[in-house]
């Protein structure tokens, strides 16, 4: 093994697609609630729809699982599960 070769070791790229498994869960922040009464959240590229969200959990880190996901679309839906963390802004 080379120099180079032990140096990169264990490195990899993150990607902006992640893909996610039906009944997982993550947390993730709440970015904005659309015309369908449904919570957003993006993840880099990726588009989760939430669930049982209410307008009051925008901005919030909320723990969702996940329901359905298509890998080709990056898009996928999950519930709302609790809230677990304020907004990411400081005042």
């Amino acid at each position: 093994m080379s120099v180079l070769e032990k140096f990169l070791s264990g490195w990899h790229f993150r990607t902006t697609r992640p893909t996610l498994t039906p009944g997982t869960e993550v947390d993730v922040f709440l970015s904005e609630f659309d015309a369908n009464n449904t919570g957003v959240a993006r993840i880099g590229d990726t588009v989760l729809y939430v669930e049982g969200a209410s307008p009051g959990h925008v901005e919030k880190r909320v723990r969702v699982r996940i329901t359905d996901f298509d890998d080709s679309g990056s898009t996928g839906r999950g519930e709302y599960v609790e809230t677990v963390g304020e907004s990411s802004y400081t005042q």
